[in-house]
């Protein structure tokens, strides 16, 4: 197949054109076809479900030192597991990855040091606490920790709690892009359309940790 395209004419082509030869039908750089390669199937097949998807493949390599092929799909295929907490009247959405544990402490378990930061003692090292209606400026009657819930959540070696009003529920979301007009707010990794048709926040977990 190599021989169909006129290499020795290396000007015709931009490096990327040239590495995109391989998604052709029936490309190959095999000499011969035999009954396991050579007849190339396989990459027009990748390339062509990807661009279905809306996305896109591209390649890029260097001689003796390696390739790389990034797949860029939209964001609206993006599919996480979450678990659906409240706060006020407002609905956000934990990656269940980074969920380490969720509890109401006990009044004992709350400490708060000189500068007025709240902290929670589990099983003897303490945890800083960010309270979810604070840093978006949601209203909420939910504000005594013997009310609400601490979703201990995990980015790296840190952990810390979230404190919100209610769990919701744990689902499968699918990840849209944020409107433009809250994408610069800290914090924040998308949004998601729940099945009662309200709107969930994405938490984005390391973002969040530069409020403590």
């Amino acid at each position: 197949m190599l021989s169909f395209f006129p290499f020795s004419y290396p000007n015709i082509y931009c490096r990327a054109e040239i590495y995109n030869l391989i998604f052709l039908p029936g490309f190959s750089t095999e000499a011969q076809v035999t009954e396991y390669s050579g007849r190339g199937v396989g990459m027009d097949v990748v390339t062509k479900n990807i661009e279905q998807l809306g996305g896109t493949v591209l390649v890029d390599s260097i001689p003796n030192e390696g390739t790389i092929i990034t797949l860029k799909i939209p964001l609206t295929l993006a599919i996480v597991s979450g678990m659906n907490v409240k706060v006020g009247t407002s609905f956000y959405t934990i990656p269940i990855t980074s969920i380490k544990e969720s509890f109401r402490p006990l009044a004992k378990e709350i400490i708060v040091d000189p500068e007025g930061y709240e902290m929670v003692m589990i099983r003897g090292d303490c945890y800083p606490i960010i309270r979810l209606h604070e840093v978006f400026k949601v209203g909420t009657d939910i504000v005594s920790f013997a009310e609400g819930i601490v979703v201990m959540v995990e980015n790296g070696e840190r952990t810390y709690g979230l404190f919100v009003d209610e769990l919701v529920g744990e689902q499968q979301v699918v990840v849209k892009a944020l409107p433009s007009y809250i994408r610069k707010i800290r914090g924040l990794a998308g949004c998601t359309l729940l099945g009662d048709g309200n709107i969930s926040l994405i938490l984005d977990i390391a973002g969040l940790m530069e409020n403590i």
